[in-house]
């Protein structure tokens, strides 16, 4: 073997073991570390040692687990916009009664008989619109609670939803036979009961 080829052997020898070793990526074995911490016992609980019990020993029963309340839906028992509306007619001298929407003049819902309701509920709502602007440009912290027209045979009131003044409660009466103030309180009580 000549020189040449001795030293590169050897340089090529020396390349390789001066390589550093490339890490190993091959999985880790954790069985002996799972091991090691299943048997472990941390040092605050080193120093108490459980007692041992014998076999035959009963072991204490554990107490059953509370059972849940079982779940129970909100029941609304408000009545419905009907019966609201056939209620509000029982007072002495009602005619009919509406509930409406201002703001496009249509009933929501409506009872009783007498007069073309849907007509008077749509000028009703320009009344209602006009004096909601009125109260609007006066400024203040004013609402309507009720608006009274007496015309020579009927009582009409026009009470506003505290909850949504844009919907109110049209009642019209005879006024002869009619008392005012129970079809206000009437109005108000159904304020209440109807649901939107």
């Amino acid at each position: 073997m000549s020189l040449e080829s001795r030293l590169t052997s050897g340089l090529r020898r020396s390349k390789k073991e001066k390589e550093p070793e490339r890490p190993d990526y091959s999985e880790p074995d954790f069985g002996g570390w799972a091991q090691k911490l299943d048997n472990f016992i941390p040092p605050s609980q080193a120093a108490k040692k459980p007692d041992p019990k014998p076999a035959d020993v009963a072991m204490p029963v554990a107490a059953p687990e509370p059972v849940a309340a079982p779940v129970v839906e909100a029941v609304d028992d408000r009545p419905s916009l009907e019966t609201v509306l056939e209620r509000l007619l029982t007072f002495d001298g009602a005619m009919c009664v509406a509930l409406v929407d201002s703001e496009t003049g249509m009933i929501l819902g409506k009872a009783g008989s007498g007069i073309d309701i849907d007509l008077a509920a749509a000028g009703a709502s320009v009344t209602l619109r006009a004096r909601l602007a009125s109260v609007k440009a006066l400024g203040g912290d004013e609402h309507i609670e009720d608006v009274l027209i007496s015309l020579t045979s009927q009582v009409q009131i026009i009470h506003p939803l505290p909850r949504n003044p844009s919907i109110f409660t049209y009642i019209i009466g005879d006024k002869a036979r009619s008392s005012l103030a129970m079809a206000r309180f009437k109005a108000a009580e159904a304020d209440l009961q109807i649901q939107l």
